[in-house]
């Protein structure tokens, strides 16, 4: 094998093991009493140089591969997801979820699970195939695997257990999904340690709202896992995803029914965290009264400071609260220096906001001529 071609194509992390991971104490890998004996193996190399050998070299596929070499290394890549840490194991996930260049390949969570489990209480194991469904780092796409190590990583496997041995799952989800979640109400979905993992929780969340590794979708592990990413992790992230899920069905594939009260509750705990997007989305809810009391000041407020945060349609937004005198005294100026702002961003309402005030905006803006006629 060359260097050139042994060498990662990619950022993602070596996966390691400790440096003794290959010694024996079986005599049997002693050298041989004869030069008619068999030929050196595999396992008669000091344990060192092999260790060298794997973490400069190896990927997660040729760990694989070694796997299905002797029965003692059987769980070889769940031990090297296990002893990297938290970086090993995400990045294993993601080759189980999407393969290392990100393309998608033929699912494999159809397979027996009996050929990804360890007999007899045993760790994980892998599998590698010939080369059908393959992603290029040998490793073979494994959906419903990656979920049960992102499971793990997002430190949900005792709150998934509790439910799965509750005496009615029905009732446990009947009774999850009567409400909508909120921001104010953390009783339930709050680590008392550090375990929850924020990235692992979001893309848990995606999974279970797509049903991707499962055998269907399942929202309300979807928003367990946000609620939990938020009050855990005081992640902005999930509570604007929340949001989302309540305002647009398509979020959540027609899976949780529309809630304009909890959508505006979530789009404000993100945008009072900072979410830019949120901000305006926020706006617009003060704009349209949805969720909320109408209130054009507050929507004018919270355009405002998503423009400034840099959300190039706000700026249109802002302007045309200027312009409609809406929430502010009119002002045509002051409308087509924000409608200029957006045009320059990109934005094609701020070119049609000043044709709309043309005449003012060639006094207050004077290159507004090239944005028209670009």
């Amino acid at each position: 094998m060359s260097h050139s071609n042994s060498t990662k194509q990619s950022n993602m992390q070596t996966p390691s093991l400790p440096s003794l991971y290959f010694s024996t104490s079986n005599n049997a890998t002693k050298e041989q009493s004869n030069e008619h004996a068999a030929p050196p193996s595999l396992s008669t190399l000091p344990p060192e140089l092999i260790h060298t050998c794997l973490i400069q070299y190896a990927n997660w596929g040729d760990l694989a591969k070694l796997a299905c070499v002797q029965s003692k290394w059987k769980n070889m890549v769940h031990d090297a997801a296990t002893f990297g840490g938290r970086d090993a194991m995400w990045e294993l996930i993601m080759c189980l979820l999407h393969g290392e260049d990100g393309q998608d390949v033929s699912s494999s969570s159809a397979k027996n699970e009996d050929e990804f489990d360890a007999k007899d209480g045993d760790d994980d194991v892998v599998v590698v195939v010939e080369s059908k469904g393959m992603n290029n780092r040998g490793l073979q796409k494994n959906e419903a695997l990656a979920i049960r190590y992102l499971t793990r990583l997002a430190g949900m496997e005792e709150v998934v257990d509790s439910i799965m041995e509750s005496a009615s799952v029905d009732e446990h989800l009947s009774a999850t999904t009567t409400a909508s979640a909120l921001p104010n109400d953390e009783s339930t979905n709050k680590h008392d340690d550090n375990t929850a993992d924020e990235a692992a929780l979001l893309q848990l969340a995606t999974c279970y709202l797509s049903g991707i590794g499962l055998p269907q979708p399942n929202p309300t592990q979807a928003i367990h896992c946000l609620t939990m990413a938020y009050h855990s992790c005081q992640s902005v992230e999930s509570a604007h995803k929340l949001a989302l899920i309540y305002e647009y069905p398509t979020q959540s594939n027609n899976l949780i029914p529309i809630d304009v009260v909890a959508a505006f509750e979530w789009f404000k705990a993100a945008a009072q965290k900072g979410h830019v997007t949120s901000m305006a989305e926020l706006a617009l809810c003060y704009e349209l009264g949805c969720g909320v009391t109408q209130s054009d000041e507050e929507a004018l407020d919270w355009y405002t400071r998503a423009a400034n945060a840099g959300h190039s349609a706000s700026h249109y937004s802002v302007g045309e609260h200027f312009e409609e005198a809406r929430g502010v005294r009119m002002d045509h100026e002051e409308a087509c220096l924000w409608y200029y702002r957006a045009a320059v961003l990109g934005e094609e309402d701020g070119v049609d906001g000043l044709r709309r005030l043309v005449e003012v905006a060639r006094r207050v803006v004077p290159q507004v001529d090239e944005v028209l006629h670009a």
